[in-house]
């Protein structure tokens, strides 16, 4: 009887599966890189020591699907309007004189894309002057051109958003994002940009009278350092 037992066991042992080994873990996705701005905050993009009201902000009028993320700011027409971060000029148009309150006119803006080459892009549009075109590479703050109010304008403004580098047109889908030191500013929140730096001029020494007497003579002061007044800055 104990023979018989060994024998049962000993055949269910051998019918016994092998053990499954455990499934190796899923790979994760890679994490995206530093350069990545996943929240991007943008630099205010008007000259230096500007302000204007937001006129229209997100998922409202004009502001839907591509456009959702957007903001609109009232000022008058030729005021600087600057790149938000470094990058290169993908887009920029700048020879239309139409605009108007419809959206028939909306082809007809000006405009200018900056390709930031981390997977964003900026958008300016509705300008009366563009003073870069493609390929160019542009510092936060450098010139873009002058607001205006070609395309679907109903006054001048600029709308500014910043967008999936996605596509090779000039109307990829706009991201949520920031600006630095407002946040993510609603209707008629006042925007202003930093102040100007303003620089610093050498003014030469006047030439000393070489007919003056020796004795008595008027000093005269040396050169000095002072800050210019009346100086437009090559940045804005």
């Amino acid at each position: 009887m104990r023979l018989l037992f060994a024998l049962l066991a000993l055949l269910t042992l051998s019918a016994a599966p092998e053990p499954v080994a455990p499934p190796a873990p899923a790979a994760l996705a890679p994490a995206p890189t530093a350069a990545f701005l996943l929240v991007p905050e943008a630099h205010v993009p008007f000259g230096c020591g500007l302000s204007f009201p937001v006129s229209q902000a997100h998922d409202v009028g004009s502001h839907l699907q591509h456009d959702t993320w957007a903001w609109d700011f009232r000022m008058p027409e030729g005021t600087p309007v600057v790149s938000a971060y470094d990058g290169v000029v993908r887009l920029a148009r700048g020879d239309s004189s139409m605009g108007g309150c419809d959206a028939r006119f909306a082809p007809f803006a000006n405009y200018v894309v900056v390709d930031h080459e981390n997977g964003l892009e900026t958008q300016y549009l509705h300008f009366s002057k563009v003073v870069v075109k493609p390929g160019d590479r542009v510092k936060a703050g450098d010139l873009l051109g002058l607001s205006g109010k070609t395309g679907w304008a109903c006054g001048a403004h600029l709308h500014f958003k910043v967008a999936r580098a996605m596509g090779p047109g000039w109307n990829n889908p706009s991201v949520h994002a920031s600006i630095v030191g407002y946040g993510d500013p609603q209707m008629d929140a006042e925007i202003a940009s930093p102040k100007c730096e303003q620089p610093k001029v050498q003014v030469a020494a006047a030439p000393q009278d070489r007919t003056a007497p020796a004795q008595g003579g008027t000093t005269v002061p040396a050169a000095a350092t002072v800050p210019a007044t009346a100086v437009v800055p090559t940045k804005l």
